[in-house]
């Protein structure tokens, strides 16, 4: 049986390291997985991922790994925050080491192609888990520092919201919810494309008024296409789809 306070954070990246020291801070036992074991020996010593966030004390409460089947042993939760261009291979990874038991939270950004495939439907066609998406406008950096930051939990499944709230909730992350999973990973996918647009207006000088245009139109382009994909539009329009 899944240990209820026991929680796994794949990917000891920036946002990893930083997911896995709030589940920490809030008393659960994380085991987090890191590429190699140099790097899991210098967190687990220094008490500090000091490649991402040299500054952040971590929690007594994480142990990194490099050796996946352990991390995964009797967790009830499981956070797969690695890069996009590694997802599947860690998925499929995953899927020798699990149970249908733990519930899955994709944490990571980003689209497939070849064909056309969020992050989810890879989970979801390799396990029959219980799925989840973390989604926001989320600098790790500021996170970590303890500025005032907000995301959003997306899943069909209420009990897989209600753990992801306890586990990563703190006083200065504010943690909404939304039963689209599919609205919120593809408007957290998609934003980083008009982002980047918005960048480059700007440093063209092109004017506040453009970037607005911008703005405006991009969210239109998204949510059409979003929906397309089977997401509900007034995800990205009405903050009252999301649930406190």
């Amino acid at each position: 049986m899944e240990n209820s306070k026991s929680v796994a954070v794949l990917g000891g990246g920036s946002f990893g390291t930083v997911l896995a020291n709030l589940a920490a801070s809030n008393g659960y036992n994380v085991s987090l997985w890191v590429r190699d074991s140099e790097q899991a020996l210098r967190i687990n010593s220094e008490g500090a991922n000091t490649t991402y966030h040299p500054e952040l004390k971590l929690s007594k409460n994480i142990i990194a790994s490099d050796n996946l089947k352990e991390v995964l042993d009797n967790k009830s939760i499981i956070f797969i925050a690695t890069p996009s261009i590694v997802f599947e291979q860690i998925v499929i990874r995953v899927s020798n080491y699990i149970d249908e038991k733990p519930y899955l939270v994709s944490c990571t950004k980003g689209i497939l192609d070849d064909p056309f495939r969020p992050l989810s439907e890879i989970i979801s066609s390799k396990l029959n888990n219980t799925i989840g998406v973390l989604s926001g406008p989320n600098l790790a950096k500021e996170i970590a520092d303890e500025k005032i930051a907000g995301t959003v939990i997306a899943s069909p499944d209420e009990s897989l919201i209600n753990i992801v709230k306890s586990v990563l909730s703190s006083e200065t992350f504010k943690i909404y919810s939304s039963k689209d999973m599919q609205g919120v990973e593809m408007a957290g996918a998609l934003k980083n494309i008009y982002a980047v647009i918005c960048g480059m207006a700007e440093s063209l000088k092109v004017g506040e008024n453009a970037i607005g245009l911008i703005l405006t139109r991009s969210m239109a382009e998204m949510s059409r296409f979003a929906v397309a994909k089977g997401a509900n539009p007034i995800t990205f329009w009405d903050y009252r789809e999301w649930v406190i």
